[in-house]
């Protein structure tokens, strides 16, 4: 049980310096990945103060996509007291199946 105790320790110790490790080369990339930065914006003629000060172009606005427009009726029909209106786009509405199964023609719905 002793052996155990001293093994696990050991992996403790072992993992403790493994993350001190790990965080030493990560702030050294970290410094490179700075100096080389500040080295481009040298080669540019620009301090670090002038990246606050630039401008963002705004972005650009779609006018196509998100919302669609809504198409006008082609067709309405009347059952029941309740008027159904379908642009002749998608799927039929149902009251529409249901009437040109009985009339077979759904010109005699078309909105004038």
């Amino acid at each position: 049980m002793s052996d155990l105790g001293a093994a696990i320790k050991n992996l403790q110790s072992a993992e403790r310096v493994l993350i001190k490790q790990a965080a030493k080369k990560e702030s050294v990339k970290k410094a490179q990945q700075i100096k080389k930065a500040m080295s481009m914006l040298d080669r540019m003629g620009l301090k670090p103060e002038d990246l606050g000060k630039a401008k963002r172009s705004p972005k650009k606005v779609r006018t196509t996509s998100g919302a669609k427009r809504k198409v006008a009726a082609k067709y309405r029909i009347t059952v029941k007291g309740v008027t159904t209106d379908w642009s002749g786009r998608g799927r039929m509405p149902v009251v529409f199946r249901e009437a040109i199964s009985k009339s077979g023609s759904i010109e005699k719905y078309l909105i004038k």
